[in-house]
């Protein structure tokens, strides 16, 4: 049998190609399709079926798209509300795929409808998952907007693994729909996949010792919830459009921006450096460069909100435009290419971040200077620089009046969100804004001389953030 995983990193979303004997199936394919229908036409193989675990939250599946152009039917749970051509499953249900007999399993508690398909094929069994069971880890109960309760829906995910998961063999390779990094789970492991067996003894969601329990660390301390996870499930179940029918964003003139996008919200994707070095006042900065890109574009932004990219080179526009399109974002209308002497000609303000050492980091402190730490709290808790605010990134919104006054640097792990948090608070109105270059991995690494260097970095910065008296 033929199998191949991809990978979407920065979704942490893995989806999968098997077949035998000329045939083949998808299983919870992304939103651009090509690859999979360039392996099956190298690999000699007809896809005729795309398996579909359930509406998907943290993303916009190709699931209408490649059965329409490859011919084939989708298959998921009878239970789902999906509003396009499929062939409903029940429990036990088998589907062929050439001489491959794949069984449909209802496994509810990711979702009321999700399903896992179950196939032995060569000797091996194999069990795609979809997000009831991780490596390490289980489906979040949360992510659901109808009006289900969470811990209904944790409970029939208890269901779920001991009454059906748990009492398939042991030796049954597990292939999740997503991996580490994906906010649909909370401890997914790095592995791509693991076995019934291996999560039975070490599955964190497993050590429980009754359905109560399991249900109250089921919904405890649960991570935030981007806004496009509101957004997708509804656009999955409607039948999303094909990916070629969104509209791609087109080359602007700064001159155009006040006049013909004034709605927009001006996204800069650049990297924090050249984002600090001169940006479009009341831009806000997440970088494209990194595949967390569409992770936090989905926790900052809402899906209806009218954007317009500012790009180092036009190829950085389509990437964000694939990126934002995965997750249902389609409402890019144009993008800048960076030119601050050009934006300032047009009439825009320009506008400047510093970047802070981390050699100046104690000495901004000690003279009275205020630190934002943006981290995760697991990333807190490791350790944070004496006297720091924290406030985790996905919160700031609505924090903003604990925010300190004064000049201020913000910090994050390596310069990355801080910066998004900088652009947040420019936003707002702040102006005595610094980002922590390197963030914390550089300065907790730091090695500066004593007392810390006060050299003509320092002195620029310091000069330009005066105290107040």
């Amino acid at each position: 049998m033929y199998l191949e995983r991809f990978f979407v990193e920065g979704l942490a979303h893995a989806s999968y190609l098997f077949g035998k004997d000329g045939q083949a199936a998808v299983v919870d394919p992304k939103r651009d399709v090509d690859d999979y229908l360039k392996a099956a036409e190298r690999e000699g193989l007809k896809i005729v079926a795309v398996l579909v675990t359930h509406a998907h939250a943290d993303y916009v599946g190709g699931h209408v798209e490649l059965a329409q152009r490859a011919g084939a039917t989708i298959y998921h749970s009878a239970k789902a509300p999906a509003q396009y051509p499929f062939h409903g499953l029940h429990h036990g249900e088998d589907v062929f795929v050439g001489p491959i007999r794949v069984k449909g399993l209802d496994t509810p508690g990711h979702t009321p409808d999700s399903m896992s398909f179950y196939l032995e094929a060569d000797g091996e069994r194999i069990l795609f998952s979809g997000d009831a069971l991780f490596v390490g880890d289980v489906g979040r109960p949360d992510l659901v907007d109808m009006k289900v309760d969470p811990r209904v829906l944790a409970g029939d995910l208890y269901d779920t693994l001991h009454d059906v998961l748990y009492h398939l063999p042991d030796d049954t390779i597990v292939y999740p729909a997503h991996g580490a990094g994906s906010l649909c789970g909370r401890k997914i492991g790095t592995a791509p996949s693991t076995t019934v067996g291996a999560e039975k003894l070490a599955n964190w969601a497993n050590q429980f010792r009754t359905r109560d329990e399991f249900i109250e660390a089921m919904v405890a301390n649960l991570p935030d919830r981007p806004f496009h996870f509101y957004h997708d499930p509804f656009v999955n179940l409607a039948g999303p459009r094909p990916l070629a029918e969104v509209p791609k964003p087109a080359l602007i003139q700064p001159g155009e921006l006040q006049a013909e996008y004034a709605g927009a919200l001006v996204l800069d994707v650049r990297t924090p450096e050249r984002y600090g070095a001169a940006h479009l006042a009341g831009s806000l900065n997440i970088g494209g460069h990194l595949p967390v890109f569409s992770t936090w574009t989905g926790m900052l932004i809402r899906p209806e909100t009218s954007l317009v990219l500012v790009v180092e080179e036009p190829e950085a526009a389509e990437r964000a435009w694939l990126d934002l399109a995965r997750i249902g974002y389609e409402t890019i209308q144009g993008y800048l290419v960076a030119d601050a002497e050009a934006w300032r000609a047009a009439g825009l303000e320009v506008r400047e971040t510093p970047q802070l050492e981390v050699c100046c980091l104690d000495q901004w402190m000690r003279e009275g200077r205020r630190l934002l730490d943006v981290r995760t709290c697991a990333e807190w808790n490791q350790g944070g620089v004496e006297g720091a605010v924290w406030i985790n990134l996905s919160r700031l919104g609505g924090r903003l009046d604990e925010v300190p006054a004064g000049p201020l640097a913000v910090m994050c792990g390596t310069g990355y969100r801080s910066s998004i948090a900088v652009s947040l608070l420019e936003r707002e109105g702040r102006a005595d804004l610094v980002n922590v270059k390197g963030g914390w991995a550089a300065y907790a690494q730091r090695m500066c001389a004593e007392p810390d260097t006060y050299d003509f970095r320092c002195a620029d910065v310091f000069e330009r953030m005066p105290v107040a008296a």
